[in-house]
């Protein structure tokens, strides 16, 4: 299996409350993904409630069964809205992908 774990800094939305607006619109967005791609196997979402300065504010963990899977996520449709979509709220992001 291979374990997809994405984390996203968000741009400045001005003030907590803006900031927390556009986290709960991505993370919808992100709850959307496994509903139309199914070689997700396992799929969590959520917003960082501890709000470091060196914290990242949403993370993504995603398991496939192989790489190929991932692949296919990678250029799926409605992946590749969701990254459209993020243009407008991320600011940076990591990703790191690993066997498990």
């Amino acid at each position: 299996m291979i374990r997809h774990i994405v984390t996203f800094k968000l741009k400045d939305f001005g003030d907590e409350t803006g900031k927390m607006a556009a986290a709960k619109k991505m993370l919808k967005r992100l709850d959307l993904l496994p509903l139309h791609i199914d070689v997700i196997r396992k799929y969590e979402a959520g917003i960082d409630i501890r709000q470091l300065s060196w914290s990242h504010d949403i993370v993504l963990i995603m398991d496939f069964d192989n790489m190929a899977d991932l692949e296919a996520y990678i250029v799926h449709p409605a992946h590749q809205d969701f990254i459209v979509f993020n243009k407008d709220y991320s600011a940076a992001k990591v990703c790191v992908d690993y066997e498990i």
